[in-house]
């Protein structure tokens, strides 16, 4: 069961078997005790990689028709597992309007890639982007979907091309991405960590061991065995969520697509 901030500070302040609060802040040891809750439930989120902190998300424009191929990771996300974005192409024997997928590349690999582009051919442009202070010329398309992307520094991406014919930079509302969000932790009464039901008795019987030990100097043997046993939980749960199916586990014998593979091949990307 998901329990507030202020409701395990009190659980917790009356086994240490000190004075009752009505809010974390009435008093030094209640803001102790919330404060080894917030300390304890980061060094949760930072030892599992929990589903909960997963979602959609949508990136930022540049808004620049200088830099029409820049865009920006929105604040608070630390990772992004995949993209996608919008193509509007109906053209004969094009693909069908939708979602398509954006590969995401090495900052080598992509400069690599796209410093390949002629710029003296139709439809190739080029921007200045500056990086730790010096600044860098990216090639780009201005005539097609975006098929590659890298990211720099965890904040911007720049992409390969986009449709001058459909738009004068690339757009948020046509971008989908799937990303780790960074967890926050809110001192007020009423906050309730972003953890599923399963995984807030590890939180308070962790907070609670910490409690004793940093407060009172002295172990909780109770709390420290339920906090073991809720690692071993959570640990669990995690195999199985992240477990293959029997489906998925199944060798593949079809026949792959060769198409797009030679570039990364001539490179020696394809290689561990």
């Amino acid at each position: 069961m998901k329990r507030t901030l202020l409701d395990m500070t009190q659980s917790i302040l009356g086994s240490l078997g000190s004075d009752e609060v009505n809010s974390i802040s009435d008093t030094t040891e209640s803001l102790q005790v919330a404060d080894i809750i917030k300390n304890t439930y980061y060094n949760i989120v930072n030892r599992l990689d929990l589903p909960n902190h997963w979602e959609f998300i949508q990136l930022e424009p540049s808004l620049d028709a200088a830099k029409p191929v820049l865009m920006f990771v929105p604040e608070g996300i630390t990772k992004i597992e995949w993209l996608k974005y919008f193509n509007t192409d109906v053209s004969a024997g094009g693909p069908v309007p939708g979602y398509q997928y954006v590969t995401i590349l090495p900052i080598q690999q992509f400069t690599d890639m796209t410093a390949g582009f002629n710029p003296d051919e139709t439809g190739i442009e080029s921007f200045d982007f500056t990086i730790g202070g010096r600044d860098y010329t990216f090639y780009f398309r201005n005539d097609r979907q975006p098929c590659y992307c890298t990211m720099i520094n965890n904040q911007f991406i720049i992409f390969d091309a986009f449709n001058a014919a459909e738009d004068n930079t690339l757009q948020a509302s046509k971008t989908q991405a799937y990303g780790e969000i960074s967890p926050t932790f809110i001192m007020t009464d009423s906050f309730v960590p972003n953890l599923s039901d399963e995984q807030f008795p590890l939180l308070f019987n962790e907070s609670k061991a910490l409690a004793f030990f940093e407060l009172k100097q002295s172990a909780h043997p109770k709390a420290e065995q339920e906090a073991k046993r809720g690692w071993s939980a959570v640990q669990r749960d995690k195999a199985v969520v992240n477990r293959p199916t029997y489906f998925e586990a199944l060798p593949d014998f079809g026949r792959r697509s060769t198409a797009g593979v030679s570039y990364f091949k001539t490179r020696g990307w394809d290689r561990p």
